[in-house]
């Protein structure tokens, strides 16, 4: 069964208000802007990898990191890390939950905030579990289409996220929809339809994106200051999905999400500084971030040494956040970047690279717009 037009219809009632023209932006008095990192294997590590890792984000100055509820198996080694602990997924049939996973993630949220670190969580991730032979109970019963589709899909995913919601920390003590100081946002999910972009396109996509984020708010409640985050609609903004009306125009959704791996700076200067006040008034008024972002460097196709300072400073020049994908702690099982063609973004925390300065600098810089009452 296919859903009615009638969530879009509630999206489009409740419009943002208009972003400032771009000739405005910079007199606005805005907070500081901010910066960070993705891990979406942290949660598996050993508590001292872990200590190590969030100690290091803290002396760099990183304001937000990014988790994932997803299952981690112990002994593998992820870009460099090897796993220690066997964390189950959340659903491995659907409506049936095993809160290890919400366990591992609370135990890290209690470390991130005893150093000033918020997190943003995306509680499924479509873009790695939407796909054939991954065993994700919502691929298995939907796929990745009609799991936008068709409103069983939708009742059983708006469970899985009130679930993820109402959790309360075995760590924390902590009901997460209230835990402001530690989680400063939820997506709606890790890249939603990346795994088929024309559904960004058509009137399921646009109720599943409003939708979500109404009954996410309901759960949160009205004037709860946790926010809620697209995760990356479409995946990397080249899709065309980032700013869908369905997302820009939907009154319950907060955070548009940028994912971009645009390249090299020296290929295109200002790319970030160009694009940033664009970014805004095509968000239609909503706070922007690039929660996604890396310097490419499969066989030296580019030297992170000069690209990631160069592209978090240029990002900082215009006062837009982001999170790089991804930093990652010092290797404990053999792992090189530059030979991962799929995903060779990441720098280790001791490397040559200089982390902290374009961090640092992000927290030094007037944001484009004000993250009050959020981070700061």
């Amino acid at each position: 069964m296919k859903t009615s037009n009638i969530a879009l219809a509630v999206c489009l009632l409740f419009k943002a208000p208009q972003a400032l023209p771009t000739d405005k932006l910079d007199s606005r008095a805005n907070s500081p802007s901010w910066a960070g990192s993705n891990n979406y294997f942290l949660i598996g590590l050993s508590e001292s990898q872990q200590n190590a890792w969030i100690d290091a984000m803290s002396s760099y100055g990183a304001k937000a990191v990014r988790l994932w509820v997803n299952g981690q198996t112990a002994g593998s080694c992820q870009k460099g890390s090897t796993t220690e602990d066997n964390i189950p997924p959340l659903e491995s049939s659907i409506g049936k939950y095993d809160d290890t996973v919400l366990d591992a993630i609370d135990n890290v949220l209690v470390k991130l905030a005893a150093k000033g670190i918020k997190a943003i969580i995306s509680p499924h991730d479509a873009a790695n579990q939407l796909k054939e032979g991954t065993g994700d109970p919502y691929q298995d019963r939907y796929g990745s289409g009609y799991f936008y589709e068709q409103q069983d899909a939708l009742d059983d995913y708006d469970a899985r996220l009130s679930h993820v919601l109402n959790y309360r920390g075995k760590f924390s003590g902590q009901v997460w929809k209230g835990w402001s100081d530690a989680i400063m946002a939820f997506d709606l999910q890790n890249e939603p339809m990346s795994t088929k972009t024309s559904e960004c396109t058509g009137t399921a996509g646009a109720n599943w994106v409003c939708g979500r984020a109404q009954h996410m708010r309901s759960v949160l409640g009205a004037n709860n200051p946790i926010k809620i985050s697209s995760g990356g609609i479409g995946g990397d903004i080249s899709k065309g999905c980032t700013f869908m009306p369905a997302a820009v125009n939907c009154g319950q959704l907060d955070i548009i999400a940028i994912h971009r791996y645009a390249g090299n700076l020296v290929d295109n200067p200002n790319e970030w500084s160009n694009s940033a006040a664009g970014y805004v008034e095509q968000a239609n008024g909503k706070l922007v971030y690039v929660e996604e972002w890396g310097v490419r460097q499969y066989q030296g196709a580019a030297d992170a040494t000069v690209e990631y300072p160069a592209q978090g400073n240029d990002m900082n020049k215009a006062g837009l956040p982001w999170l790089y994908w991804q930093v990652v702690p010092a290797a404990s099982c053999s792992y090189d970047p530059k030979q991962d063609q799929d995903d060779s973004f990441s720098i280790f925390v001791d490397s040559n690279v200089d982390i902290g300065g374009a961090m640092t600098g992000a927290a030094s810089t007037t944001g484009l717009q004000d993250w009050s009452g959020i981070l700061y």
